[in-house]
C-alpha cells in the first residue's frame, strides 16, 4: 500500500461520502475506508483520528447545503423553512439523520445552522433556555419524522400485506377502520403541519 501519497482530509472525506450513499452509513468503518484509499489505517489516523470524528465531518459537509432562507422576512416561516431543508437532506443523506441521533456534531457549518435558528428564536422573544430547548425540540421533531417516514413502506407490496394483517384483526376495531392511513402516513404535508404547529403559526 501507498502511504500517504495524496491523502488529505478531503480526500477521505470524499471517499467516506461515496461509500455512504452506496452501501449506507453501516458500511462506514475505519478499515473499509483505508482499502478504498488504497492506503494502510495507520496513514488514515494522521487525518481523521476516530471514525467519530469522520462522521463528524460527514454530517458537517451536508449541513452545508441547509437552506438558511436568509431572504424570508417572516421568522416563523423562516424557520419552517430551514427545518424543512434539513428534513429534505436527511431525506436524500441518510447518514446524515444517523449521525445526527448517535453523536453531537461540532463542525462549523453546524454551529452556523445553530447559531441562525438560536438568531431567530432570540430576536422574537425567546429567553436564552428557551431559546435552546425550542432549538432541539425543533432538530429533534425534524431527525425523529425523518427516521419514521424512511421506514414506512407507503404504496408497495408490503405496505398492503401489513393494511390486510390489520384488518383481519378482530380486536383492533379502530386501527382496522384507519389500517390503510395507518400503514401510510404521513402524507408529505404532516411534517410541515407539525413544524408550523411547533412554532406557533397559530398563535
Amino acid at each position: 500500500m501507498r502511504e500517504n501519497a495524496g491523502l488529505s482530509v478531503d480526500r477521505i472525506l470524499e471517499v467516506a461520502v461515496k461509500i455512504c450513499e452506496r452501501d449506507g452509513f453501516e458500511a462506514i468503518s475505519m478499515r473499509r475506508l483505508a482499502d478504498e484509499l488504497g492506503v494502510s489505517p495507520m496513514a488514515m489516523y494522521r487525518h481523521v483520528e476516530t471514525k467519530h470524528a469522520l462522521l463528524e465531518l460527514i454530517a458537517d459537509k451536508y449541513i452545508a447545503l441547509l437552506d438558511l432562507a436568509e431572504d424570508e422576512q417572516d421568522w416563523r416561516e423562516r424557520l419552517t423553512r430551514i427545518f424543512q431543508s434539513l428534513g429534505d437532506l436527511m431525506v436524500e443523506h441518510p447518514v446524515l439523520a444517523h449521525v445526527l441521533i448517535a453523536q453531537p456534531v461540532q463542525g462549523p457549518t453546524a454551529y452556523v445552522f445553530a447559531e441562525v435558528v438560536l438568531n431567530v428564536l432570540r430576536s422574537h422573544g425567546f429567553g436564552d433556555q428557551d431559546a435552546v430547548e425550542m432549538f432541539g425540540v425543533l432538530s429533534s421533531f425534524t431527525v425523529g419524522f425523518t427516521l419514521v417516514k424512511r421506514s414506512r413502506v407507503a404504496g408497495s407490496q408490503e405496505g398492503q400485506e401489513r393494511v390486510d394483517h390489520i384488518r383481519r384483526s378482530p380486536q383492533h376495531t379502530n386501527l382496522s377502520e384507519v389500517a390503510k392511513d395507518f400503514v401510510r402516513w404521513p402524507r408529505p404535508e404532516v411534517f410541515r403541519m407539525g413544524l408550523k404547529r411547533l412554532i406557533g403559526h397559530d398563535r
